[in-house]
């Protein structure tokens, strides 16, 4: 019999029969497939089997229905492989007999944090505009880390992907450490205005002193310190950075920052970044190893 396997949540491991040809997929109790998922429509997927193909319809959902991290629209028919990763709402599946191993590598990078989804708001009014614009730019992150091209081309589309998410940020930039010295190794960065720098090494320094992100919003409404006045000095009105770990191990920084206006980003988007950094960390860390495996290299060189 063909299956409906949950990959994700409290409900990973959980294995369905999908009937014979037609099989509905919902929160509500009246369909085939209960998911008992607050991400999840009441009436969410419609699944038709003819002979070993599958194709499904989105049911108009309020949370959509990603395939492979790219949103499908609603009451379209679309034909999906088996084993290939289906996220409704924030939980994800695959169809066939089994999951494949090959799927296992994709799971980190498309689905969407708890804390991603509370913070934001994303999953709470999913019609809201500034929310769907969130969930299309992790969508876009999901699927150009999986097109497996370079590095640096990855980070650099993901650097276009984030101004235009933030239009009022002035400056994007990854800055790749050595995770034994935490010395840079290179920096792929992007900016509206020319600048001097790509970013503020005193933002970097205290990241990694204190192991966690600095974000102010508004720089002239912070209460004063050595870092906020050094921020006001170069006049950056607001700035976000983050850590980047693998294996509790820096291996990098996101950051951003405005440098005319302040409220370049808002207190919300701390969330949608931190899964920001998750995600990159693991390309970054797959591509180290890839090189090293490739090459023997100890470091990883990008053109920037």
């Amino acid at each position: 019999m063909h299956k409906l396997h949950i990959l994700n949540g409290p409900e990973m491991g959980q294995v369905f029969e999908l009937k014979e040809s037609l099989t509905y997929v919902g929160r509500s109790e009246d369909n085939d497939i209960q998911i008992e998922n607050k991400t999840v429509s009441r009436r969410h997927l419609k699944i038709v089997r003819r002979e070993n193909r599958f194709f499904v319809t989105d049911l108009k959902s309020e949370n959509g229905t990603f395939i492979d991290g790219d949103l499908i629209s609603p009451g379209i028919e679309i034909e999906v492989d088996e084993g290939r990763p289906i996220t409704l709402g924030m939980c994800m599946i695959c169809l066939g007999e089994a999951p494949p191993e090959q799927t296992m590598p994709f799971l980190d990078p498309i689905g969407f944090t708890d804390d991603t989804a509370r913070q934001t708001g994303i999953f709470a009014a999913p019609r809201d505009r500034s929310n769907q614009k969130m969930l299309e730019f992790l969508s876009k992150v999901s699927r150009v880390i999986k097109e497996g091209l370079p590095i640096d081309e990855t980070l650099e589309k993901i650097l276009e992907y984030i101004l235009d998410l933030l239009k009022r940020i002035d400056r994007v930039a990854f800055i790749l450490l050595d995770p034994d010295t935490e010395k840079v190794l290179d920096v792929v960065s992007k900016s509206k205005k020319p600048t001097a720098d790509a970013y503020c090494i005193d933002v970097v320094r205290r990241v990694l002193e204190d192991r966690k992100p600095v974000a102010y919003s508004n720089v002239q409404t912070e209460e004063g310190s050595g870092l906020v006045d050094t921020l006001r000095i170069l006049k950056i009105e607001s700035v976000m950075c983050l850590p980047m770990f693998s294996q509790s191990q820096p291996i990098g920084l996101v950051y951003v920052d405005s440098l005319g206006k302040p409220h370049g980003f808002r207190k919300e988007d701390l969330a949608l970044f931190t899964d920001l950094s998750q995600m990159t960390a693991l390309a970054v860390q797959r591509a180290r190893s890839d090189s090293q495996s490739t090459t023997g290299a100890d470091e990883l060189h990008l053109d920037s």
